[in-house]
């Protein structure tokens, strides 16, 4: 009974990311948020302040606000982990039911560039943890094709993946 009184409030989202999009869909709905992965912060007088994020925050940068895209690395796919895991907070509020209570969602994320190969643990792990600090209470791990959300629905993905 709580699952169910628990669903009425909270959503199932797919988050996908790459260095140039950031994406949350939440399933069977036309609820969606979808941004540049930008956040600007400023300086002064050694505090920081986050100023703009997603696509406002791009044509902020100058000598006291550095704008930082935290999906961007030559190397790996999450450069920094703190200001994406803001981001996503960010973007996981934009889509919730409720502006009041707004429960812990259930969470795919799919990464969508640098997964040649398939992902690490680590790389799931940084996932999962970006997902949960991010303000989900389930997380699962896609690689593959894009999903539609229209279409599919968490359980389905999640008993595909456990198969």
């Amino acid at each position: 009974m709580f699952k169910f009184f628990r669903s009425l409030f909270s959503n199932d989202l797919l988050v996908e990311l790459s260095e140039e999009q950031l994406s949350v869909r939440v399933f069977n709905s036309d609820i969606s948020f979808v941004d540049k992965p930008y956040m600007a912060v400023e300086t002064l007088n050694g505090i920081k302040t986050v100023v703009a994020i997603g696509a406002r925050a791009k044509p902020l940068q100058s000598n006291s606000v550095n704008v930082i895209n935290p999906f961007q690395h030559p190397r790996s796919f999450v450069a920094d982990f703190s200001v994406a895991e803001k981001i996503l907070q960010h973007a996981l509020q934009q889509t919730s039911k409720s502006s009041f209570l707004s429960p812990a969602p259930r969470v795919i994320m799919h990464q969508l560039e640098k997964t040649e190969g398939g992902l690490t643990e680590i790389e799931e792990k940084v996932l999962r943890e970006l997902a949960i600090g991010a303000g989900a209470r389930e997380v699962l791990i896609y690689t593959g094709n894009k999903l539609s959300p229209k279409i599919e629905n968490f359980d389905s993905i999640k008993s595909k993946i456990d198969s």
